[in-house]
């Protein structure tokens, strides 16, 4: 069983995603939400329960501490964009894949879409900058990691069906080459040949964990190809704004995948594995990360210590950030949402003070000192510590 710190976290972080990742994909009716979640989006039905089939365990990855990210590279590709993205050396690929992750945890509702939208309120901090990209919940994480160019993107989650969701995608982006075509594959026209796709590209695996993926694109196709077509029609100001809606954003995201620079694991934020090892694979490549997307997480735990010493142990530069959401009624949002930007440096100091025990003493104190702006000219975008470009 696990200790009761651990405990705190995982259902801490079950809670905060329950919210954030609405519309999953599964038969049976969704529980009430808590009283501080925003309404309801389309979709939201649940299910019961279940064990992975084979969860990720291994003994803890040694705690890494904080060291610039340039140390000892592993040869990385030159520029950014699709065109610079080449196959991963031995090398690269190895420390890519060291490491374990985090058990994912047995919930009650599967979420396989998000009810944010207008992660376009990032982009001016993100944009072009490499690098790598951490980031829990399904596809939304696409359209920031193609803003950013990311060199590099480990994709987590405590449930392991989303996991299996991100395999799919991986299947079926690289088989598609425009994003119309890939909102098609989840059609039910297409239901049988996208199955048989996936069949064949989990031939691979155990006949338990095959059945399982094969289970989850049955159960969460219709609401997954209903969310992509809304997705692939987004945009701000005439402009695409989505990884589906802008062609160049969407290459970008196959072109990772072709390269095998995508990984999908189960993680928990306040768990004690998964962000340490992305911090010990990215300093192997030489690679900070460049943007950490937590959605609204933090609403749900503390910054206790595994969370601090996660964090701490992040590579990263000057540049790199931390993405948020926020739901609250004192808050102008964007959507459902109050979209929040917040350098990892400002992050990290305020981290290593204990009065910033939770995610609102941060930001108070944080306004307290005036590095809070929640006037930046666009709505619903809230930003600590920076200025907007």
């Amino acid at each position: 069983m696990p200790t009761s710190r651990v405990r705190h976290a995982a259902l801490a972080l079950l809670s905060c995603l329950a919210i954030a990742c609405r519309d999953p994909a599964t038969v049976e009716p969704t529980p009430e939400s808590p009283a501080t979640s925003p309404p309801a989006a389309q979709d939201n039905v649940g299910s019961k329960p279940q064990q992975p089939a084979a969860p990720a365990t291994a003994a803890a990855v040694p705690n890494p501490a904080h060291e610039p990210a340039t140390a000892a590279p592993v040869a990385t590709s030159a520029g950014l964009g699709p065109a610079s993205l080449v196959a991963l050396t031995d090398d690269q690929r190895a420390a890519f894949t060291a490491g374990s992750a985090d058990e994912p945890i047995p919930v009650d509702i599967h979420y396989v879409q998000s009810n944010e939208t207008r992660h376009d309120l990032y982009f001016d901090f993100i944009a072009n900058k490499g690098g790598a990209y951490v980031g829990v919940g399904s596809d939304q994480n696409f359209t920031m990691m193609a803003a950013l160019r990311a060199e590099y993107a480990f994709l987590m989650d405590i449930d392991y069906r989303v996991v299996d969701l991100h395999r799919m995608y991986e299947v079926l982006v690289e088989a598609n080459e425009t994003p119309r075509a890939l909102v098609d594959a989840w059609h039910a026209k297409n239901a049988v040949s996208t199955r048989a796709r996936l069949d064949e590209a989990f031939a691979g695996l155990d006949e338990k964990a095959r059945a399982r993926l094969l289970r989850g694109f049955a159960t969460a196709r219709e609401t997954v190809y209903r969310h992509l077509e809304r997705v692939i029609a987004r945009n701000r100001d005439g402009q695409p704004s989505t990884w589906l809606s802008d062609p160049e954003h969407y290459a970008h995201i196959r072109a990772m995948y072709q390269t095998d620079r995508v990984r999908m694991m189960p993680g928990n934020l306040a768990g004690d594995v998964s962000l340490r090892t992305v911090a010990t694979a990215c300093k192997a490549l030489g690679v900070p990360v460049h943007a950490l997307y937590m959605s609204n997480a933090e609403e749900y735990f503390k910054y206790i210590p595994a969370f601090v010493t996660s964090i701490e142990g992040l590579p990263t530069d000057s540049s790199s950030v931390v993405l948020r959401t926020i739901y609250s009624k004192k808050w102008v949002h964007a959507d459902l949402w109050a979209y929040q930007v917040q350098p990892i440096d400002d992050f990290r100091t305020r981290l290593a003070s204990r009065k910033n025990r939770s995610r609102n003493p941060m930001m108070y104190y944080a306004e307290v000192d005036g590095q809070l702006d929640k006037d930046t000219g666009a709505e619903g975008l809230t930003l600590i510590a920076l200025q907007r470009p």
